[in-house]
């Protein structure tokens, strides 16, 4: 089927567009890509707001001084952004913040889908957790996904365009 981003703001690099494609092909609905490569800043609100629906950081996060230092630091934005900052310079924190982590949206799946879903992504190589606070489906990529099908058409539309104005 295909994939769509949930807005503008969702940014996608070529690995997970190349994911994404694969993904997608494998199942029989639709899915919404509702995270993608995060900043320092974006993954602060993202973690802020698990804290504030109640959840417990520590729980989720190999990292459990990480998932501490974040919740120490909340409300102040900037504070929890330098902290993800330096765990992301030293190789840790979020995948999101590597390019290598993807977040769809799951609220309009049945629990059959989010399964099969779950089940996709696994035959793919890659990792996948449902986080029920907000929900949505957590990937993690193993393979180096390089390759994406747009990538010819996008290519070709830009060699076109070339040619148009010669």
């Amino acid at each position: 089927m295909a994939w769509t981003l949930k807005n503008n703001g969702v940014i996608m690099n070529g690995q997970l567009i190349a994911f994404m494609d694969e993904l997608a092909a494998r199942l029989p609905f639709d899915v919404v890509v509702t995270s993608g490569v995060r900043t320092p800043a974006a993954q602060a609100a993202a973690m802020f707001t698990k804290i504030e629906l109640g959840e417990d950081l520590t729980k989720l996060y190999k990292n459990r001084q990480f998932a501490l230092d974040v919740t120490a630091a909340h409300p102040d934005a900037a504070a929890a952004a330098e902290i993800i900052q330096r765990y992301a310079a030293a190789g840790g924190g979020s995948t999101h913040l590597r390019g290598v982590g993807i977040d769809l949206r799951t609220r309009d799946l049945t629990t059959a889908q989010r399964n099969q879903l779950q089940q996709a992504v696994e035959d793919m190589g890659s990792y996948a957790l449902y986080e029920p606070t907000p929900p949505h489906m957590h990937i993690e990529l193993k393979k180096n996904y390089t390759s994406s099908s747009r990538l010819p058409l996008i290519a070709a539309l830009l060699i076109g365009a070339i040619l148009w104005t010669i």
